[in-house]
């Protein structure tokens, strides 16, 4: 009896802790994911939107899981969130028009990373927000557009809030580890830096 109560207690101390991200050491992901490293430079460049944050959304997302489903969702034709970004279709669709696609899958890395960058672009033209300010745009991301403008419950806003710590400390990380010395990404990201 005793046993199940220190569990119980452990599981509740558990479910109030933030969410711990899948791994701190985005470098080593990137070294590992070469084609990932391309794919997130290259929609950081394309939308001034900084590595750290395309990967932090991502991370917090689907935890780097291609095939992550949202509540309700049953395969990547769904509806509901889907992928590495955890997009749904309306907006996948949306995106896939945009950039001049005719298709494309919510599983595919590559274009999760550029759903992101296009995702924060594209809301700070409708709402006004910088797409530097993280939290703003995060709450974007999960609550839509509207939700957004209703207001954000406060347990919404403190994620937002842990994860623009996320964004800026990886962020830190990946210029350390010379993620951005090949190409232009650290100065670009130094104008998209999450806040």
């Amino acid at each position: 009896m005793r046993a199940l109560a220190f569990l119980a207690a452990c599981g509740l101390y558990l479910a109030a802790q933030p969410v711990h991200a899948q791994t701190q050491d985005m470098c080593a992901l990137m070294a590992r994911n070469p084609g990932w490293a391309e794919a997130v430079r290259s929609a950081s460049l394309t939308w001034k939107v900084s590595p750290g944050t395309i990967l932090t959304v991502i991370d917090q997302e689907s935890r780097f899981r291609a095939t992550a489903k949202g509540a309700g969702a049953v395969d990547a034709n769904s509806l509901r969130n889907f992928g590495f970004a955890q997009a749904n279709l309306r907006t996948w669709n949306w995106f896939l028009r945009d950039t001049g696609r005719t298709s494309g899958s919510r599983s595919n890395f590559a274009l999760s990373a550029d759903f992101v960058g296009w995702h924060f672009t594209t809301m700070e033209a409708r709402t006004g927000v910088p797409r530097s300010q993280f939290v703003s745009h995060y709450l974007i991301y999960k609550m839509g557009e509207g939700g957004f403008r209703r207001g954000a419950p406060p347990q919404a806003r403190s994620l937002a809030s842990t994860l623009a710590v996320r964004a800026k400390f990886h962020d830190r990380k990946l210029w350390d580890c010379g993620f951005g010395a090949d190409g232009d990404d650290g100065d670009e990201g130094s104008d998209a830096t999450p806040n």
